[in-house]
């Protein structure tokens, strides 16, 4: 684990052009196997996997290729990330937001794939039987201290959606959870939070 963390962060290194500032095998015994970041570095580039979209690497560029494999033939969840990438999940979420907005689509038209398991990444959880085409958004609440634009943003957000629906909660681990958010505003939500420096 320690060994692909490190080399996550060389390769990371090396496409921001600091790559000479990090020695991979610095981090790790060689018992661990890291490979040098160039022949990392290549291989990604010439499997092509670079997100066209965000023009990052994707979740798999990291994997060893006998990993990505056996993540073929996983279940769906695998299947699911290896089909999309979880780290594009940001955008697509934006894609679909405008699209329903326009009229284009609707939630019921969004694979199940994307619903259940992808949009994780971004902290939104679709809770299928309970409230079918909301999500519940998890928020990372360093140290449980918020401030009240925070909160009053919190209540905006959800309040549309009804005293039934639109909740905020606040988990034992003093984390907030805002209930009843539908992908169409998800986008506004997002950019509000990034705004007050949360995710």
């Amino acid at each position: 684990m320690v060994g692909y963390k490190s080399m996550a962060l060389g390769q990371l290194l090396a496409l921001a052009g600091a790559a000479s500032m990090l020695c991979v095998n610095g981090f790790v015994p060689a018992t661990f196997g890291a490979r040098s970041i160039n022949t990392e570095l290549a291989a990604a580039t010439v499997k092509g996997d670079i997100d066209t979209r965000t023009g990052k690497p994707t979740g798999t560029s990291f994997l060893p290729a006998e990993t990505v494999e056996r993540a073929k033939v996983g279940n769906k969840i695998e299947k699911t990330k290896i089909a999309k990438d979880g780290s594009s999940a940001w955008s697509d979420i934006y894609e679909y937001a405008a699209k329903i907005r326009a009229g284009e689509l609707d939630w019921k038209d969004i694979e199940g794939g994307d619903f259940n398991s992808r949009f994780k990444f971004a902290g939104l959880l679709h809770r299928d039987k309970r409230t079918p085409g909301q999500f519940m958004l998890r928020l990372k609440v360093p140290n449980g201290i918020i401030n009240s634009d925070q909160l009053r943003f919190y209540a905006d957000s959800v309040e549309k959606y009804g005293t039934e629906v639109g909740v905020i909660d606040i988990t034992t681990r003093a984390n907030i959870q805002l209930r009843g958010v539908k992908i169409e505003d998800a986008p506004d939500i997002i950019d509000g939070l990034h705004a007050r420096n949360q995710t």
